[in-house]
């Protein structure tokens, strides 16, 4: 994954170009498609934007079962063989519908097809991240669920230069790439990325204060009482940002 965009400097180039040449720099990025899980049948990745309680915002990612799940739209968009658009994983908060941009969605389109990348770059349809911030992921791995910070500095400082960027930005200026020329890997972000062992939250049961070496099923029901929160193995200390941030998370992940 680390290395599939430094890999398609052209295809990159031109997607950024294609979004700035018809203006709409403010409504679309493009994605690096990757997964974090196998997702359970019949469940779909959804983001959503929480509101913290005594933290800051952050994004959820989390698997969830499209009937139950209202106001949910498309938010990265993978293209078909046939030169269509499909969302391939999903927000609740507001967006738009492509349908209002027929022209650039197919244009987009027959270039990703034409460069052969349509399984590393996706459309990001008006993204969770604000333009102003870079986001940084880290996974619920027994939960099958990502959270998205703004904040990353409660987060361990090790392996910091692991991070994949996955979400790139365009400006206006880079209509001149729409053509083909390339200048290299845009670094304007949205989002980066810490996967596997980097960045990995985990619940733990305890007895007596001895950490044990396993965990519940995350989809067989709620995790038995007791559990310390640890990231990279360290534990997140009650009372600190990042245990509200991940507790509020596991709170709102549906398991059933």
């Amino acid at each position: 994954m680390a290395n599939a965009a430094a890999n398609n400097p052209k295809a990159h180039a031109i997607l950024l170009g294609i979004i700035a040449a018809h203006g709409l720099v403010d409504k679309f990025s493009i994605h690096l498609v990757h997964k974090h899980f196998d997702l359970p049948e019949g469940r779909v990745m959804v983001y959503e934007t929480v509101q913290g309680k005594s933290h800051g915002d952050f994004i959820l990612c989390s698997p969830r079962i499209p009937q139950k799940t209202p106001n949910m739209r498309g938010l990265y968009f993978k293209t078909a063989l046939d030169g269509t658009m499909f969302a391939y994983e999903f927000t609740t908060d507001p967006g738009m519908d492509l349908s209002a941009h027929v022209d650039f969605v197919a244009r987009f389109a027959a270039a990703v097809l034409q460069l052969g990348v349509q399984d590393i770059f996706a459309l990001t349809a008006l993204s969770v991240c604000p333009t102003d911030k870079i986001f940084t992921e880290f996974e619920l791995g027994q939960v099958g669920s990502t959270v998205l910070v703004a904040d990353n500095s409660w987060l361990p400082s090790q392996d910091v230069e692991t991070a994949t960027t996955t979400d790139w930005l365009a400006t206006a200026n880079y209509v001149q790439y729409a053509g083909g020329s390339v200048p290299g890997i845009i670094q304007l972000k949205c989002m980066k990325t810490r996967t596997h062992k980097h960045y990995n939250v985990s619940c733990s049961t305890t007895r007596a204060g001895t950490h044990m070496g396993h965990a519940p099923d995350p989809f067989a029901g709620q995790p038995s009482q007791g559990t310390v929160l640890n990231i990279n193995g360290k534990v997140l200390q009650e009372g600190t940002e990042g245990y509200a941030i991940v507790s509020q998370a596991l709170q709102m992940i549906d398991v059933a």
